[in-house]
């Protein structure tokens, strides 16, 4: 076996314990799912080289590159302009980026590239998603029509969430008793450009001598935002007597009117026989 042959037999053992006992493990991102729209943000990317130098960090938005560090430059962080984007240079490094008053137009996928020096050169790359969100201000509103009960229709709970970006979650409550979803929803724009949604919830078979219903509805986004609405106490109206004039038909198919005398009526004739007869 020639020298030469023996240079790249030992040359490739050498570099196979290299790739062995160093590489790119441990790779995880820091990304908040959601942040404040104006707020500022700190982004971290987490990795273990196990030994070897790093040559470089790489983040993007969209896969569209705003940030590089490259700890063998002078200096060793680069800002590539990208509409939306401001970052804090001071306190941003290999490990952790910092972006200023973010804006809801940057909402999307970040990407953090990762890249080892020679003469491995392992690169590894994560995303994760992240919501620049408009919070609410105030609380849900629920309103209750009971209008449609003495015609056997529903109960119909509207819940409105107030405006955000995007628009907010609604959760409605029966008696402190969470509802697992509602009949339907909407969603609006606002001339500013948020949404609104809208969620009705139809409750049947509550009509006639019930018990009272306490309801109320929950609002959410995200983890930055929970509200509840004012409580509203749906009670039963007073049944009424039935009716004293029925229609009902015979068998041969002749209309007949029946007199249907109300149980409350009955109780007052009897009460008043017996008057009569002690008298």
């Amino acid at each position: 076996m020639n020298s030469f042959l023996v240079f790249l037999l030992v040359t490739f053992i050498l570099f196979q314990r290299i790739r062995n006992s160093m590489s790119l493990t441990g790779m995880r991102l820091n990304v908040p799912r959601a942040v404040r729209a104006g707020h500022s943000v700190t982004l971290g990317c987490e990795y273990d080289l196990e030994g070897a130098p790093l040559y470089s960090v790489k983040w993007y938005r969209e896969y569209v590159e705003f940030y590089r560090y490259v700890p063998k430059e002078e200096p060793p962080i680069r800002v590539f302009p990208l509409q939306g984007i401001q970052v804090d240079v001071s306190v941003s490094n290999s490990k952790n980026l910092t972006l200023l008053s973010v804006g809801r137009d940057i909402s999307g996928q970040f990407q953090c590239e990762v890249s080892a020096d020679a003469p491995l050169f392992h690169t590894q790359l994560l995303s994760a998603p992240m919501t620049v969100a408009v919070v609410p201000v105030g609380v849900p509103l629920v309103l209750v029509d009971k209008s449609g009960l003495e015609q056997g229709r529903p109960l119909i709970a509207t819940c409105h969430a107030p405006p955000s970006h995007p628009a907010g979650n609604v959760t409605f409550f029966v008696n402190d008793e969470k509802v697992p979803g509602y009949t339907s929803e909407t969603t609006t724009s606002t001339p500013d450009q948020l949404e609104e949604r809208t969620a009705r919830l139809e409750l049947t078979g509550v009509g006639g001598s019930w018990e009272p219903l306490r309801i109320r509805c929950e609002a959410t986004l995200f983890r930055l935002y929970r509200a509840n609405s004012i409580e509203v106490e749906v009670k039963p109206d007073t049944p009424q007597p039935a009716s004293v004039l029925l229609l009902e038909t015979t068998s041969k198919g002749n209309a007949i009117f029946r007199i249907k005398i109300p149980q409350v009526i009955w109780i007052y004739v009897f009460k008043l026989l017996v008057k009569l007869n002690l008298s």
